[in-house]
């Protein structure tokens, strides 16, 4: 009866116990993936988009820059009449991005942009967003940080 159990030279439950384990390794192997995957995808949250008011007075001179550290914006000054505003948050996984010599940088998983916002290393996936401008009345503007406009995207203001 022994040699009826063993025609390859493996009993049933060596073979059970194999097969078993090999579909243990499997189903662990498609859970890392799922894993993997799922930590590669961007998370990104920019929370409720948010419209602000500046007082064009108060913007920045010509070639500086003003950063809103609460809304995460930082606004550019091309000439007398043009205007542009960059967010801050990091296309990656959201971080505030950190403005340095070279552009930008983003303290958590170290993605670096160039001062236009546009990604040189990192994990981002893209661009930082170039936000919408409008003149209102008063004598301000408005800067909406729910939209995305392609880079250089300058608004006129007078």
């Amino acid at each position: 009866m022994a040699n009826k159990e063993k025609k390859d030279g493996r009993s049933r439950r060596e073979l059970i116990t194999l097969g078993s384990a090999f579909g243990l390794m499997g189903i662990a192997g498609l859970g890392s993936a799922g894993a993997l995957f799922k930590y590669m995808m961007p998370v990104v949250s920019y929370g409720t988009p948010q419209k602000f008011l500046v007082p064009v007075e108060d913007l920045p001179d010509v070639g500086d820059e003003m950063i809103f550290d609460d809304m995460k914006v930082v606004v550019r000054r091309q000439t007398d009449k043009e205007v542009a505003a960059i967010s801050l948050v990091c296309t990656h996984l959201g971080c505030t991005v950190n403005r340095v010599e070279t552009g930008f940088l983003c303290p958590c998983h170290g993605s670096q942009y160039d001062s236009d916002g546009i990604v040189v290393g990192g994990p981002a996936p893209k661009t930082l967003p170039w936000l919408d401008i409008k003149i209102v009345p008063g004598g301000q503007i408005e800067i909406d940080t729910g939209t995305s406009l392609p880079e250089n995207s300058f608004f006129e203001v007078a």
